[in-house]
């Protein structure tokens, strides 16, 4: 007879009670959560090794760089990391590239990188960086977006314009015809206008390259849990 098996909405079912169960006999967990041991604990309640959940444990930790480059206060590079407990195949690439290129609307430019690949592409803000290379069996993903230059062109361009008008502005109301007296008004109408526009912007591509990341994961482990049904 073969032996049962069990689909997706019946394992969380499973993990679930077996949640339940541990929390039951040995009382409340204490502050917010469960630890990496107490999952271990549940992983051997239900057949699970703990191998297995520590890998898939660590899948979770993100490094996400703290935001660098800044120009006038604001940050102008953002990057996150993160490694994959799935092996990166030649036959996945293809699909990766649709997802990534899908996400962010641009074809981009693609570059072999040991075993793994780059793309970049250039938007309106700056440029993104997508990168996967594998370590063994998991997989490496870095994203990152520069938007250095896009913060510059909205300072150099619309912020500029309304700094001079600031300046144009004070001049009037305190009788001031000196441009060097005017110049710290000027520089506060730059900034006063260009920073909040950026800061909108740059969290929407905080949010998209944070997502193409979660895409990402997704797909590799789809991927991973594919092949290893086939070995099955």
């Amino acid at each position: 007879m073969p032996e049962r098996r069990y689909n997706e909405d019946e394992v969380a079912l499973i993990l679930r009670k077996a949640v339940d169960s541990h929390t039951d006999d040995s009382g409340p967990m204490s502050g917010s959560g469960m630890t990496l041991e107490e999952l271990k604990d549940i992983g051997v309640e239900v057949g699970i090794e703990s191998a297995q959940i520590e890998t898939a444990a660590r899948s979770l930790d993100v490094v996400r760089s703290a935001p660098t480059g800044r120009i006038l206060g604001q940050p102008t590079t953002v990057q996150f990391e993160r490694v994959i407990p799935a092996r990166l195949q030649d036959e996945h690439m293809p699909h990766l590239l649709d997802l990534i290129r899908n996400e962010f609307a641009r074809q981009g430019i693609v570059t072999e990188v040991m075993g793994g690949f780059e793309w970049k592409a250039g938007g309106s803000l700056g440029t993104r960086y997508v990168s996967l290379r594998p370590e063994g069996d998991q997989t490496r993903i870095r994203v990152l977006g520069n938007y250095r230059d896009g913060f510059l062109g909205l300072v150099i361009g619309g912020g500029s314009v309304t700094g001079m008008a600031t300046a144009a502005i004070v001049g009037k109301a305190l009788a001031i015809a000196n441009p060097v007296l005017l110049l710290p008004a000027g520089v506060l109408g730059v900034v006063a206008t260009s920073t909040p526009v950026f800061r909108f912007f740059f969290g929407k591509e905080q949010d998209a390259l944070e997502r193409v990341m979660g895409s990402l994961e997704t797909r590799l482990l789809e991927f991973e849990a594919a092949a290893g049904g086939d070995d099955d």
